[in-house]
């Protein structure tokens, strides 16, 4: 064993690790899935890791340039946060944003990778995962980086070597990964060890393999075994930190017991209420970081499960009504980007994903809850955004529920994509409801294009009284397709009814889409509604908010 205080750990070794995490987590994310029960049992976690390394990775083999350490780890923090799934995933993130930082242009300039610097990456790290989470939990990937983060500074303190201390950490790391099980209630009734704790011994060891010029592909999982509870590591006289890892647990213990009872409330009224249904990702455009604030929000809305790396923000949530009331919370702080995860029934990607540009916060969740990544029309950052979602080479098929929006993907396609004729509210969810993640891109987008295709009506109040050629007073209801004038009506009521007649030529619909603005109270809805049904009873009506200013509701039918 190599025992010396320093070692050329270069850029290429690194890449080679972020490749080989890929790889391990390819093949062990069933099983990381088949253990996942907190803090929903939804069963993704092996998953969501492993898209979140593959997208670290991604970064990598994007390097231009020489492929120092300090370049290799920030491209794969910034990889990862571009690409991180789940709460576990964006933990990982986190986590690894710390050890770049921590790894830096800065603070390599002077020399090699010492064990002191890399127990202050370790340390980091662990740091920056607790400070995400809005409440910490004993038991969990936070327990597992601190018992790792304590031994590297125990091992640096008494002068180890590098691989010395590195395959300490790596047994700290297993070892309090065992633990687990007994520091959460949930996974002790499973009788399981935590699920985004175990990616992060799969991929520590990983890292122990690669530096030693280990066997990857032969050496067992670290995890093999650990689906239920098991005698702990003797540790052949390596142990976590200076008491093993309960000591290292118990760091974080005042925060995680704390945590644990404010977590048990949080699950009790979550009980009370509604389980969570959904998980939000998403990105806020505020350039400073709101970190605090924007916990004491969330915590407001009751949202669960918070983990912020600024911009990036995950909560999962009981409802959609739950869902759009958190994002109207956090519109303050610029909601620049929207991705949903059905926590019920699971996630539903294929080869081929959507991208919708829109102009509201309820048209992002609306087109967020298809599986579409949703992006805000208004927001200085959409062109980056949309470019950004293309470059990673997933083929994407763009809709918008503006004719600006329109202009915008259209210039995003000559990228790689596909932009469908979209252009409104109504039309955009029609092309979303017929995308299909697994099918052919060319039916997809055939039958996208075909779904929009309707004709649209938007009502609209005058605002202001014209006496020619058209009379209409400020309180009349304009009725418009393409921006052009097709009749008046006084009342909301009326206009829709008359606007579904006109656009029925060939008999009676079987679908009318409604879409409401801003300008339609709830009294005037409720008329809307009432009227359409005694005029159409036996047609099916699918109604949505597009919370669009100067609009009163956009209606089409099928």
């Amino acid at each position: 064993m190599v025992n010396d205080n320093s070692m050329r750990w270069g850029g290429r070794l690194a890449a080679r690790w972020a490749q080989q995490a890929v790889e391990r987590l390819r093949r062990q994310r069933g099983s990381i899935d088949s253990i996942n029960v907190f803090p929903v049992a939804d069963g993704d976690t092996g998953s969501n890791m492993y898209a979140t390394v593959k997208s670290a990775y991604r970064a990598v083999e994007a390097i231009d340039g020489p492929a120092t350490l300090p370049r290799v780890v920030e491209a794969m923090a910034a990889g990862a946060l571009r690409g991180a799934r789940g709460n576990s995933g964006l933990i990982l993130a986190v986590a690894l944003r710390g050890v770049a930082d921590e790894l830096g242009e800065a603070a390599l300039a002077e020399g090699d990778l010492t064990p002191d610097r890399f127990a202050s990456a370790i340390e980091l790290a662990a740091h920056r995962a607790q400070t995400a989470i809005a409440e910490p939990t004993h038991g969990t990937m936070l327990t597992v980086l601190h018992a790792m983060a304590e031994t590297a500074r125990t091992q640096a303190d008494e002068g180890a070597g590098l691989l010395q201390q590195i395959e300490a950490v790596r047994a700290c790391s297993i070892e309090a990964l065992r633990d687990t099980t007994g520091q959460l209630d949930v996974l002790g009734q499973a009788q399981v060890v935590d699920a985004g704790a175990s990616g992060i011994v799969e991929i520590f060891d990983l890292l122990y393999l690669t530096v030693t010029g280990g066997a990857v592909g032969e050496t067992p999982s670290p995890i093999a075994g650990l689906t239920s509870v098991v005698p702990k590591l003797t540790g052949d006289g390596i142990t976590c930190g200076a008491g093993g890892a309960g000591a290292a647990g118990a760091g974080v213990a005042g925060a995680g017991a704390g945590a644990g009872a404010a977590g048990a409330g949080a699950a009790g009224a979550g009980a009370a209420d509604g389980a969570d249904t959904l998980e939000l990702v998403f990105t806020l455009s505020d350039s400073k970081d709101r970190t605090r604030p924007l916990k004491r929000i969330l915590a407001k809305a009751d949202a669960r499960s918070v983990v912020i790396s600024w911009p990036m923000v995950h909560v999962h949530v009981t409802s959609e009504a739950h869902a759009l009331r958190v994002l109207r919370d956090v519109e303050q702080y610029g909601l620049a980007q929207l991705r949903t995860e059905d926590l019920v029934n699971g996630a539903n990607h294929g080869p081929l994903r959507a991208a919708a540009a829109a102009s509201t916060a309820p048209l992002m969740l609306r087109a967020a809850l298809t599986g579409a990544i949703a992006i805000r029309l208004d927001r200085g950052e959409q062109a980056g955004s949309l470019h950004d979602v293309l470059s990673d080479g997933t083929t994407t098929v763009l809709v918008a529920d503006s004719p600006e929006g329109q202009a915008s993907i259209n210039a995003a396609a000559a990228d790689g994509g596909y932009a469908i004729p979209t252009g409104s509210p109504i039309s955009m969810v029609s092309a979303l409801a017929v995308f299909d993640p697994h099918a052919d891109a060319d039916d997809v987008t055939e039958d996208m294009a075909d779904a929009a295709s309707l004709d649209i009506r938007r009502l609209c109040f005058a605002g202001q009284s014209a006496a020619g050629p058209l009379v209409y007073t400020k309180t009349d209801v304009l009725v418009l397709s393409e921006g052009r004038i097709l009749f008046i009506e006084h009342a909301p009521e009326a206009a829709i009814v008359e606007a579904i007649s006109r656009l029925a030529v060939d008999g009676d619909p079987e679908l009318i889409t409604i879409s409401y603005g801003q300008q339609a109270t709830p009294p005037m809805r409720e008329a809307m509604e009432n009227a359409v049904r005694r005029a159409y009873p036996e047609a099916e009506a699918e109604i949505f908010d597009a919370d669009l200013s100067g609009v009163c509701a956009d209606v089409g039918v099928e």
